[in-house]
């Protein structure tokens, strides 16, 4: 038999792009016993149906990864997977997200977002940071969240994605936080002493596509 498997999952329109991510994911170490495994998905009509293919696949963790980003903190997955094994209630685990989701669904509009990242917007590199306290003093790994954000998002069971509500690339990832929830897992924002990860976020945003996936999502879960 194969030794345990952690498996990255990507969506990939931009092939460059993901031969960067990829190269640094090849080069992370993996706890004793695991190997590492990326699965790139073309061609996705959505990030729900192209995360759903992975579904199929053995590995109990799996990380489901945007192709513009990078994992800067080299031992990342020597956290991940303790934290995981230690507590078997965290089903999904995010680096930024906020403990309350608002009315609106918007969970970057919340009064409570936690969690940190580095923007690579605009030509710029920006840590955007929510954590309060000591990360490294504090005796859970993970602060409970209503949703994270799909740039980063690590699972330890599978639970399909709702790609019968949403067919585009928003909110499938606030939609999978409910989900998890709604199975009696808890979900998580990491507490990073530095970083875990660099976001490329692009320049475009389509308005148009993010307020119907919205619209999808409040009907369906508020």
């Amino acid at each position: 038999m194969s030794s345990p498997t952690i498996l990255f999952v990507l969506c990939v329109n931009d092939e460059s792009m993901f031969q960067a991510c990829f190269r640094q994911l090849a080069s992370l170490p993996a706890p004793h016993g695991y190997h590492v495994e990326v699965l790139p998905i073309r061609h996705a009509s959505s990030m729900a149906s192209g995360y759903n293919e992975a579904l199929t696949h053995p590995a109990q963790f799996k990380i489901y990864l945007h192709q513009d980003t990078l994992i800067v903190k080299q031992h990342m997955l020597l956290e991940l997977i303790p934290l995981f094994l230690q507590n078997p209630s965290l089903g999904m685990l995010g680096v930024i997200g906020a403990e309350s989701v608002p009315d609106n669904g918007i969970w970057w509009e919340s009064h409570d977002c936690r969690g940190k990242v580095i923007e690579y917007r605009h030509d710029t590199y920006q840590l955007l940071t929510f954590e309060s306290g000591h990360p490294q003093t504090e005796p859970q790994g993970y602060i409970k969240a209503s949703a994270i954000d799909g740039l980063f998002m690590a699972t330890q069971y599978d639970i399909k994605w709702r790609e019968d509500l949403l067919d585009g690339f928003h909110f499938y990832d606030v939609s999978q936080s409910f989900e998890f929830a709604q199975q009696g897992y808890e979900v998580g924002i990491a507490r990073q002493v530095e970083p875990w990860c660099i976001h490329k976020c692009g320049d475009h945003f389509d308005a148009e596509a993010y307020e119907k996936a919205r619209q999808t999502f409040l009907a369906n879960y508020r």
